[in-house]
């Protein structure tokens, strides 16, 4: 081992004087590449560590192919390339630590590309503590792939941030399994060919281009899409959309075309728990996306893994109700109307539990969970300190708990708070929290006979009309609880400042 170490040693300093005595490197070309040959040559040599050494410390040379270079497949070009791609030609390793363009974990080490734009209305609404924190960049019409500074110019910004992570949330196909965007009578393209030539194509062609290569490019794939098959089956529209030519074919498309390029991690939406929480649903949704991937180029290798309450508000965790299965006189309080015998209270332990059930059915362990904690925070003066000593059920609930929304299945602009800041592995299986939703964005509008302007598949939303009672209560006294809010996808001040006065952890 002391002899190998030397041999190391003796590898970085011969690297650093070829680098300083400035020799001029320029190869023939090929098309093509392979990992460690930054001269495209064929062969793997001493000359590829000096290259990337020199590409390292900013000197020029031609012929220089940095997509091959990034060996360790950290989304950057350094020393530490060098030094593998030498102990690779020396013989001191045979393999290079990862796949061309891939890492187990992308949010581990990154650099977080921050929106100026969202960040600017965050810190003008009293959020310059949070003003800094990565959000994710929503795609959710064709016009916003190219219009405005469009999905070239985030990546732009994130190179002049010296950025190597940005987050980008797929949202075009509609929760309602309705397709307003599509209309037989002037196209001939049927909703399947709109998604994935108009939309999809263009995206992954711009995520294809050099300049970004060493991006880590984490898509998250549509919210609501497959799991909105499982809630409404009696719609047949719905159950058109998990035919040929549906969303499970869309989502494949999507993962597909991604799959194949450099430094590109696609995350699937699978809801959050108060949406599928339920023995039955869990166990769909776990099917649906392993049946959907099961066909895809790389199988179910072909994701990095799943997000959950992209667009919801489900706290992390119920911290005075830990046990779904603790009971009142013999009967366990999931049996609460608040809970409806869902077994799942909080977001860590249904991501966690679908780790284990997606691993179970053929995904690689290597796959990893996000939790969006953008608007899941639930703090402020209405959160509970402790829990209740109701003998009660339903009043213990509601006593203890801190998601505090009218009914659980309320999900369009609520007043919860802040959560967890974004930061990469947090906890067993989970790869980040992220705030893909960015706090203060809009889940849709309440005002009827408001057409978006911008976008008209966005309309009334029922469930965003704060007069309205929840489609999701029996009880029919049971509202919203949805704040005003404009289209969705804008930004909406007031829902910000709500937010961030139930911060939690508080905002300082």
């Amino acid at each position: 081992m002391r002899n190998k170490n030397r041999r190391s040693a003796d590898i970085g300093r011969f690297l650093f004087i070829l680098v300083f005595l400035g020799m001029a490197v320029s190869v023939q070309a090929r098309e093509g590449f392979r990992i460690g040959d930054a001269d495209n040559d064929g062969e793997i040599t001493i000359i590829d560590a000096l290259m990337i050494a020199r590409y390292y410390v900013g000197l020029e040379q031609k012929g220089f192919y940095q997509d091959a270079s990034d060996v360790d497949a950290n989304g950057a070009i350094n020393i530490l390339d060098a030094l593998l791609v030498a102990r690779y030609y020396v013989g001191l390793i045979r393999e290079f630590p990862a796949g061309p363009g891939h890492l187990d974990n992308p949010f581990e080490g990154a650099v977080w590309y921050v929106d100026p734009v969202w960040s600017s209305l965050a810190e003008a609404a009293g959020g310059g503590p949070i003003s800094s924190c990565s959000t994710g960049v929503l795609v959710d019409n064709i016009t916003s792939i190219t219009g405005g500074a469009g999905l070239k110019g985030r990546l732009d910004e994130a190179l002049s941030q010296n950025a190597n992570l940005i987050i980008i949330v797929l949202d075009y196909l509609p929760s309602d399994c309705t397709f307003a965007w599509y209309d037989p009578f002037e196209s001939q393209v049927t909703p399947f060919e709109r998604y994935t030539t108009e939309f999809i194509d263009p995206i992954a062609a711009i995520l294809s281009l050099e300049a970004y290569s060493h991006i880590r490019k984490v898509v998250v794939i549509e919210p609501d899409a497959l799991p909105v098959i499982i809630t409404n089956q009696e719609k047949q529209a719905c159950m058109e959309m998990y035919g040929t030519g549906g969303y499970p074919d869309m989502i494949r498309y999507a993962v597909n075309a991604l799959n194949a390029i450099q430094h590109t991690y696609s995350y699937i939406d699978i809801a959050h728990s108060g949406y599928l929480g339920w023995d039955d649903n869990f166990i769909f949704i776990a099917d649906i996306v392993t049946n959907t991937l099961k066909s895809a180029t790389n199988g179910l290798a072909s994701v990095s893994g799943f997000i959950t309450n992209t667009t919801n508000y489900t706290p992390l965790e119920e911290p005075f109700l830990p046990d779904s299965e603790y009971e009142i006189d013999d009967t366990p309080i999931r049996s609460a109307r608040f809970y409806e015998w869902n077994r799942y209270f909080d977001e860590i332990h249904y991501a966690q539990d679908m780790y284990l059930a997606l691993v179970d059915r053929g995904f690689p362990a290597s796959i990893g969970m996000l939790i969006n904690t953008s608007r899941n925070g639930w703090g402020g003066e209405g959160r509970p300190a402790h829990v209740s000593t109701s003998g009660d059920i339903d009043t213990y609930v509601d006593e203890s708990r801190v998601d505090r929304r009218l009914h659980r299945g309320n999900w369009c602009n609520q007043p919860g708070g802040i959560g967890e800041r974004p930061r990469a592995n947090p906890a067993i299986h989970i790869d980040a929290y992220v705030w893909a939703w960015p706090p203060g964005i809009s889940d849709g509008t309440g005002e009827p006979g408001v057409q978006d302007p911008d976008d008209p598949q966005k309309t009334y939303v029922r469930m965003c009309d704060p007069n309205e009672t929840s489609i999701y209560s029996i009880d029919p006294h049971i509202g919203t609880g949805a704040l005003p809010a404009p289209h969705r996808g804008k930004w909406n001040r007031a829902h910000f400042e709500v937010l961030l006065e139930n911060a939690y952890p508080p905002v300082l």
